[in-house]
This record gives structure tokens, C-alpha cells and sequence, in this order.
């Protein structure tokens, strides 16, 4: 077993090892990480566990420099999932080893944890036998992840609760269509304004106009709903594995009541089942997101905890700002914003 940098060589390997991987998610995909690569600007070290010229787990890396030193990710960007993906528990402790090491040269080091995958850090008890190598951490953060089975169409709308099955009757009722689009345009705008009304962080344009480049058309869709021949909201799904990630919607606010995004999402579900799929990703939510987290919860989820654990190696990041930081490692997680000012030590 060694431990080896992606290169060039190993990319078909490296695909048809997530090919076979059921927690494969897009974010592990090359297509995401040259995607990443080109509009953050940043470097990439993608770990291969190889034995006998065969790629037994991975484990993607990204960086970026800054005023504090150079910050590790697996991985940046508005939570994108990293993590080990290994088929065995040997390949999986090797790299867990190496990111140990690898983890201490960096400013600040946070590792993501994938949210289809169970039981991969558990607790040191003298009653509990330990699978994996645990991590070094300074900060544990954590985030919901609602994840929903997909099923044959009739099934999976009794998994929804009768509030989601009202909407989607009410959507078709008022005569709104939905079709495939690649108006990135309308995706983007509406986005824009759809975070940036929330004082939220909007992905930037950059990354839907090279999207395209990168991205071929089995891994990923673009949902737009029409009303009266004008496009009123959109959904940009992502595809990799058995996983389908629900990845930015967006809705004219004007339209709301019309219920266009519940309908957007019961068509993508069934066309990804048909497919072949098994999950619909909903991504991470805070605790805090009360209602994002509810309507969600209207379709069939089920809930994952995943963590982020960040090694904090320059002390000095606690004295900066939330903005400092922002400005300085843009797309990139530093260390959970609410321990900023706070006297060092270990923060759940």
C-alpha cells in the first residue's frame, strides 16, 4: 500500500474507483475539482491509496494562500463534501495518517466529512472498538445533511409529507411546466438576488459560466419552471455515482405561492430514479435554518450529520475578523466564525 498524488495517469483509475464507491458524490468528480481549480484559483493535492496499481481510496485536498499562511480544505466552496472514500479499512487508516501529518504544515486544516457514509469517527471508550484512525482537531463544527431514498414515482410521494403533495398538485393545477434548460443567465440572476436579499454569499457568475467547460451533460441538469411562457424559478442538480445533489435553486419571489420549486424537484426525483439513482442530496443545512430545514424535510428526508474538524495551527487567526478572513480565503473554511476573539482552546 503507498500513498500517492493524483496525476494525469491514474484519472481513468481514479473514475472508475468512484464508479464503484456507493458514497461517491460529485464533489469528489474530476470535473468539479478542474471546475474549482480554475474559478477559485486554487491548488488541488488529490490522495490516492494505491496497492498493486489499484486506487483503494482517496482523499481530495484542496489550498489556498492567504495573510495567515496557506489554509487546507477537503473541500472549499459552500460546503462541498470531502472526506475518504476508501474500500478498505487499511487504505482508509493510511490516509487518515498522511492528512495527520499533511494537515500540521497548514495555517489552518479542515476536513468535511461525507454524510452518506456511517460510523467513520467514533468516540475512544474501553467498550468501543475503534475502526478508524481519529483525527487531529481543534474545532468541531456541524451542519444537518437531509438526504432523500429516491423510489418508484407513487411511492416516493407518500414519503412526502401532505403539505409537499398539495404544493406539487397546486403547481401543475396553476399551469406551471418545467423543462431543461441552459439559461444559466436566469439561474444566476435569480440566485444573486435570492441570497444576496438575505445578506448571504451568492456563488459567483464565474462558476456557472464555466460549468459548461468542465462539466459534461450526464453530470448535471439545469430544471427551469415556466408560468405564462416566463421562467420563474430553476434548480442546477448535479450527478455522480448513485447520488444526485440538489445544488442552487432559485425563485422569483413574485411567483412563491405558485409552488414552481416543489414541482421542479418531484420531476428531477423521478427522472434521477429512472436512472438509476438511489439519493437525492439535499446538502447541509444549519440548525439555525428553521425554515430551510422544514421544507426540505418536506420531501422524504432523512437526516446525516456531518462535521467539519479543523486543525487551528496559527494562533493568529483568532484575533482577525470574520471579514478579514472572508477577504483573505475566499470559498475556503478557516475555522467556525463564532470562535473569532475567543481564547484558544477546543470548541464544539
Amino acid at each position: 500500500m503507498q500513498i500517492s498524488l493524483l496525476n494525469a495517469a491514474f484519472a481513468s483509475k481514479y473514475n472508475d474507483f468512484l464508479n464503484r464507491c456507493d458514497c461517491a458524490m460529485m464533489y469528489y468528480s474530476l470535473s468539479f475539482k478542474r471546475l474549482l481549480e480554475d474559478v477559485l484559483e486554487c491548488k488541488s493535492h488529490y490522495l490516492m491509496a494505491i496497492n498493486k496499481d489499484r486506487i483503494c481510496g482517496i482523499l481530495p485536498l484542496m489550498l489556498r494562500g492567504g495573510k495567515y499562511g496557506e489554509v487546507l480544505n477537503s473541500l472549499p466552496f459552500f460546503g462541498s463534501n470531502g472526506g475518504i472514500l476508501a474500500d478498505n479499512d487499511e487504505s482508509r487508516n493510511r490516509l487518515l495518517e498522511v492528512y495527520k501529518e499533511y494537515s500540521r504544515d497548514f495555517a489552518s486544516s479542515t476536513y468535511i466529512t461525507n454524510p452518506l457514509e456511517d460510523l467513520i469517527f467514533q468516540t475512544y471508550t474501553k467498550n468501543t472498538q475503534i475502526r478508524y484512525t481519529p483525527l487531529l482537531y481543534d474545532f468541531i463544527d456541524s451542519r444537518i445533511g437531509q438526504i432523500t431514498p429516491l423510489l418508484p414515482e407513487q411511492e416516493l410521494l407518500k414519503s412526502f409529507a401532505a403539505s409537499a403533495r398539495r404544493n406539487i398538485a397546486k403547481a401543475l393545477r396553476s399551469g406551471v411546466s418545467v423543462k431543461l434548460s441552459q439559461n444559466f443567465e436566469f439561474l444566476y440572476q435569480t440566485h444573486f438576488y435570492n441570497i444576496t436579499s438575505i445578506n448571504g454569499i451568492p456563488k459567483p457568475k464565474e462558476f456557472f459560466k464555466r460549468l459548461l467547460k468542465y462539466c459534461n451533460d450526464k453530470e448535471y441538469k439545469l430544471y427551469v419552471a415556466e408560468f405564462q411562457g416566463r421562467a420563474i424559478a430553476a434548480l442546477l442538480c448535479f450527478y455522480c455515482g448513485n447520488v444526485v445533489e440538489y445544488y442552487t435553486p432559485a425563485l422569483l419571489s413574485e411567483y412563491r405561492t405558485l409552488q414552481a420549486l416543489p414541482l421542479i424537484i418531484f420531476r428531477a426525483m423521478n427522472e434521477a430514479y429512472d436512472k438509476g439513482y438511489k439519493w437525492w442530496n439535499f446538502g447541509g443545512t444549519w440548525a439555525l435554518q428553521d425554515g430551510v430545514y422544514r421544507f426540505k424535510s418536506k420531501f422524504g428526508t432523512c437526516d446525516r450529520i456531518y462535521y467539519y474538524y479543523t486543525l487551528l495551527n496559527n494562533k493568529d487567526i483568532l484575533n482577525s475578523s470574520k471579514e478579514e478572513l472572508l477577504a483573505e480565503y475566499p470559498y475556503f473554511y478557516v475555522l467556525p466564525f463564532k470562535c473569532l476573539g475567543e481564547k484558544y482552546g477546543i470548541r464544539e
